[in-house]
């Protein structure tokens, strides 16, 4: 009698228990060896949209909006839950005056990003755009609670509440601004312009000294320094500074009439009347513009009041 045995070719398993936690091991190891593929290519991917969006902001810069939409395209393909590359998106989108796809890139980049800022201020400034100042200005609150100590969005939450006519709030969130932002001019002319608008002329003016201080070399600061101060009754200074103003630029026709103005004030009446007769006549673009500081200043030597 014969014993029959396994097919030609075949091998019986055995029950060991050091094969069995041999191949255990292999397929452990091939797991790994998967898991860090994916890794590597998930990082790849990130690296490569990450790139577009650089690439993108360079053709933004050098004004090639077509070529930046279509890099910041590839990018959110490639990381469709990154905020920043829809926002990107977004924003390009609003330079070709495609609403509609910006306002879905924004709300996309929420949705994946509640806490990120950015989207938030971009769909605000959108708002914004429309007359939509209520809207706004929840967007603006949003990315000032996530990131309170950013100046440009307490700054653009502070636009808007003056825009809505929440003067004495706009001014205290100006306040903040200034203070996260000591040295950036712009904030302390913002500041002065509201102080004038609400005819705080003395405010006004250490606003807009300050501004004139922090950038030097601009006129258009050092002029509306001076009508301040000439709202303030301050004479002498605003002199000084609408001088420093024509310094800068000596073609400037208005420069000159507003200085003749602070002449006028200084009972200097030959040498306003000398400064007029330098100007000439001036456009209807230069009427209005020194008609516009002439209104503020007549607004804010009356003290304007504005609301809460």
């Amino acid at each position: 009698m014969t014993t029959e045995g396994p097919p030609e070719g075949v091998e019986l398993e055995v029950d060991d228990p050091y094969e069995r936690e041999r191949k255990l091991r292999h397929h452990r190891e091939m797991q790994a060896e998967d898991e860090q593929r994916r890794h590597e290519d998930r990082e790849l991917q990130a690296r490569t949209a990450y790139l577009c969006m650089r690439l993108g902001d360079f053709y933004i810069r050098s004004g090639s909006i077509d070529r930046a939409l279509g890099q910041y395209k590839r990018a959110v393909k490639l990381d469709g839950n990154n905020a920043m590359f829809r926002t990107r998106l977004g924003d390009t989108y609003v330079l070709k005056d495609m609403v509609e796809p910006a306002m879905a890139q924004y709300r996309r980049a929420i949705k994946s990003d509640p806490e990120s800022p950015d989207p938030r201020v971009s769909l605000g400034d959108l708002y914004r755009r429309f007359g939509m100042n209520v809207e706004a200005m929840e967007q603006y609150r949003i990315a000032v609670r996530g990131e309170p100590n950013r100046a440009y969005y307490r700054f653009k939450l502070a636009e808007t509440l003056a825009a809505s006519g929440h003067m004495e709030r706009a001014i205290r969130e100006m306040r903040t601004t200034v203070s996260l932002a000591p040295t950036e001019a712009f904030y302390r002319f913002r500041m002065g312009d509201l102080y004038l608008r609400l005819g705080r002329a003395d405010q006004a003016v250490e606003a807009l000294s300050e501004a004139a201080r922090l950038a030097p070399y601009d006129s258009y600061y050092a002029l509306r320094y001076g009508v301040a101060s000439l709202a303030a009754g301050r004479i002498v200074e605003a002199v000084d500074a609408l001088r420093a103003a024509l310094r800068m630029e000596p073609t400037n026709r208005c420069y000159r009439v507003l200085l003749a103005d602070a002449y006028a004030e200084a009972g200097l009446e030959a040498e306003a009347a000398r400064l007029v007769a330098q100007a000439g006549e001036l456009s209807s673009y230069e009427m209005e513009f020194v008609g516009r500081r002439r209104t503020e200043l007549n607004r804010a030597g009356n003290g304007a009041v504005g609301t809460a």
